[in-house]
């Protein structure tokens, strides 16, 4: 008589045991669901859920948000980020190297996008001193972009749109890159602005691009992202094109710096008046219409290489 009221307290007890073993369960499956990424400065954040409310403090990252189409999610971006068109009545948070700490924290976010090369460390850390969550993201390559692209779309739940775009992008440059280009690549030289005149290093994308897209960046031996030259300098160098960017301002356009370069008839570009002009959106911000700068620089440097180059963008996507 005594054995069955110990055969049912023990199963009650297995009852018990089993039910808390699986509340257990259900708690750490929920503190698994807590996404820990880590950014370009080595700082890991915690997200127990996506952000909803985001502040890009650069024009670049501002781009990978729209074509990830996450750009809703955005209630402050810099100075200059006007692509996509959704972003243009956002308030501004100052730009990527001066931003508005004030502004940026009157706006509440729950994740902030700041420039490895611009952002000052000092703002970084006051405003994670706030516990507000800082990303700092590197852009001095291509694959740069790319992991850029995938990391945003690990962090807004847009795995999906982001590895799409990171796809198209990889498989457009990447079929550019392995064109058959003919030899001598042409030497080619960036001119940002003239006083001092100011170039791009192998610190920069830009350097990339200039590579892949079959020619030789006279300076992208120097180890910075944006190195300044003497004329001597450019001039010894002996560059065959010279590559400008438009919508920089009169004084940085093509127009705005030929009188300057015109003078020195022994640079070979100026020679041949080999003058490349390419929109300063798509050159100057490592976001995802590099493709497009990139396509433009192949057929400028190579212009047997057109057609080729033409199929291979036929159906561009932003």
């Amino acid at each position: 008589m005594n054995k069955k009221p110990r055969i049912i307290l023990f199963i009650v007890l297995s009852i018990i045991l089993t039910l808390f073993s699986q509340t257990s369960q259900a708690e750490s499956v929920k503190v698994g669901k807590t996404k820990a990424l880590v950014d370009d400065t080595g700082f890991s954040l915690h997200f127990n859920n996506p952000p909803r409310r985001i502040i890009s403090v650069s024009p670049s990252v501002t781009e990978i948000l729209g074509v990830i189409n996450a750009d809703s999610l955005l209630v402050g971006v810099s100075l200059y980020s006007y692509y996509p068109s959704s972003v243009k009545g956002l308030p501004k948070v100052g730009s990527y190297v001066k931003p508005n700490i004030e502004q940026i924290i009157s706006l509440n976010p729950d994740l902030v996008v700041m420039s490895y090369d611009g952002a000052p460390r000092s703002d970084v850390n006051k405003l994670r001193k706030l516990k507000l969550k800082v990303a700092v993201l590197r852009s001095e390559k291509f694959s740069d972009i790319i992991k850029n692209i995938n990391w945003l779309g690990k962090v807004l739940e847009r795995q999906k749109k982001a590895t799409e775009v990171a796809g198209y992008l990889e498989s457009r440059y990447a079929q550019i890159r392995s064109l058959d280009w003919e030899t001598p690549k042409p030497a080619a030289f960036y001119s940002i602005a003239l006083d001092p005149i100011i170039s791009v290093g192998a610190k920069s994308f830009i350097n990339d691009l200039i590579r892949d897209a079959g020619g030789m960046n006279i300076t992208g031996d120097i180890d910075q992202a944006y190195p300044k030259l003497t004329i001597e300098s450019v001039i010894a160098r002996s560059p065959d094109i010279l590559v400008f960017s438009t919508g920089m301002g009169n004084a940085l356009s093509m127009e705005g710096q030929l009188p300057f370069w015109q003078r020195w008839k022994n640079i070979p570009a100026v020679r041949d008046q080999r003058f490349v002009q390419v929109d300063h959106d798509i050159i100057n911000r490592p976001g995802p219409r590099v493709i497009k700068a990139l396509a433009l620089l192949a057929q400028q440097f190579h212009p047997e290489k057109a057609m080729a180059i033409q199929r291979i963008m036929k159906n561009e996507k932003p």
